[in-house]
């Protein structure tokens, strides 16, 4: 053991160590002190850098539209004007024209047969178009699919809306991977 230790411990210092101990802090601390800065002066290049990029994107965007021309909004599919028609016989008639979807739709859970799918979609077109309820609506027209005929799932794109049209492709999807 005793080799492994004398070749273990450190040789005695000098006695001129202490003071080239100083000089050699003294350079090694200056050193680091210029790396650190550097390093900080890098960063906030680097920042500096992409501040002013997305400052001159700003101002290039902002040229490039011009102020006398706006913003053109452009109607979506599912809000474009439908064709207004003047009111038929049956709509003069109808007891249901101006009543809420809520209580059309229960009204409808108390009709049967084809009456009961006509109120359903009816009551499901209201909650979409006026109150913009999504979830109602999808309720309704479900209720109305499940009581219409294979006729019903037929996608009019003149009557339907989008949410409408959806749900009969899904419930046509169904029906065509439940024979498989």
């Amino acid at each position: 053991m005793s080799e492994l230790d004398d070749l273990l411990t450190p040789p005695p210092l000098s006695p001129g160590a202490p003071h080239r101990r100083e000089d050699l802090w003294r350079q090694t601390a200056g050193t680091q002190r210029r790396r650190r800065w550097v390093r900080r002066a890098g960063v906030a290049v680097v920042l500096a850098a992409v501040y002013g990029a997305g400052v001159a994107t700003v101002v290039r965007q902002a040229r490039r539209v011009p102020v006398e021309q706006g913003v053109v909004s452009v109607p979506r599919r599912d809000q474009a004007p439908r064709k207004e028609q003047p009111p038929s016989v049956d709509s003069v008639n109808d007891p249901y024209r101006d009543d809420p979807p809520q209580l059309i739709e229960r009204w409808a859970a108390l009709a049967e047969g084809r009456r009961r799918v006509e109120l359903y979609r009816r009551a499901g077109d209201l909650y979409y178009e006026r109150l913009g309820d999504h979830a109602a609506a999808i309720r309704c027209y479900r209720y109305a699919l499940d009581g219409g005929t294979a006729a019903d799932l037929v996608v009019k794109a003149e009557k339907d809306n989008w949410l409408l049209m959806s749900l009969k492709v899904a419930r046509l999807k169904e029906k065509r991977d439940a024979r498989n």
